[in-house]
């Protein structure tokens, strides 16, 4: 007589077989988000040759080609890594960006009681300068002296740049922790400090939502940047050189070293080789070609 399979394990092995099919989705799109990333990086890079000359452009051509190589000083064993150039705007490493931004955001955003997501744009215009993009962040501390700030306790803001056919297109993202801001009066203000009739701004109540992925927008997104004509690129990374895109104020400004000490406890352990040290040596690929040439020497 066939023995009859219990309900609980058919739901058991559905159960596991669903986990697996999310789990083997998760690793096409991370495949594909990897690839595609390498796509846009090359692009970027393809456009600009010829054009954009200096260390910001070196540094972007190493990003993910060179090699970094980690060696134990106490066993020699030795390990490689990928060279990150740590450009704001680079495809590649745009999301470490965030992730740390978004560690030091979670700590702070626990102790929020009133979240408010405030978003500020303004009118497009057709040349991208420094001039343009400090002009901008200069207006973004004028409504903060503004008396519709008086209430804020704190808060960070993250600006983003589009451009989609229209002209370049500056906009802010703001958390900010404060019970009300009266959205008519803060659009005539903002309006007022742009030179414009009234400001498009935007404010929620997020306490009830994930908001901190709010704050973690790209200053352009990888994909928008390889878009672009390469003079359009290239006028956007002379642009933002040297410029900051994100920032805290009152009380998350004040707790910047109280998180910082935070983030440094909850941080993981120095890696350590497998012999058991955690003391290296870093080299870039051609500081290890030069070592091992001079070591020949002395041994010659």
């Amino acid at each position: 007589m066939k023995p009859t399979r219990h309900p609980l394990s058919d739901r058991v092995l559905k159960l596991i077989r669903e986990r697996q099919i999310a789990r083997q989705k998760r690793e096409r799109e991370q495949l594909q988000l990897v690839k595609d990333t390498d796509v846009h990086h090359q692009t970027i890079l393809t456009k600009l040759e010829g054009l954009w000359e200096g260390n910001q452009f070196e540094n972007l051509k190493k990003c993910g080609r060179e090699k970094i190589y980690r060696t134990c000083k106490c066993c020699g064993q030795l390990e490689e890594f990928a060279y990150r150039c740590s450009l704001k705007f680079c495809p590649r490493c745009q999301w470490t960006i965030a992730k740390e931004r978004e560690k030091k955001i979670r700590v702070w955003a626990a102790h929020v009681k009133q979240p408010k997501h405030m978003v500020l744009t303004q009118n497009n215009f057709s040349i991208l300068t420094r001039k343009k993009l400090r002009e901008h962040l200069k207006n973004l501390q004028r409504l903060r002296r503004t008396t519709l700030f008086k209430d804020v306790k704190g808060g960070c803001v993250s600006v983003e740049i589009t451009n989609e056919t229209r002209g370049w297109h500056l906009h802010s993202h703001w958390l900010l922790d404060v019970r009300f801001i009266d959205v008519r009066e803060l659009a005539r203000t903002w309006g007022e400090i742009v030179g414009q009739e009234f400001g498009i701004v935007y404010i929620k109540d997020v306490r009830e939502k994930e908001f901190v992925q709010e704050l973690l927008k790209y200053l352009v997104k990888g994909s928008e940047l390889a878009n672009w004509p390469a003079e359009q690129i290239l006028e956007f990374v002379s642009a933002i050189r040297g410029t900051r895109f994100f920032f805290s104020f009152g009380s998350l400004f004040k707790q910047g070293a109280e998180i910082r000490e935070q983030l440094k406890f909850m941080k993981a352990p120095k890696p350590k080789c497998e012999c058991g040290a955690s003391d290296f040596v870093y080299e870039t690929e051609l500081q290890a070609v030069l070592n091992e040439i001079r070591k020949a020497k002395r041994k010659g």
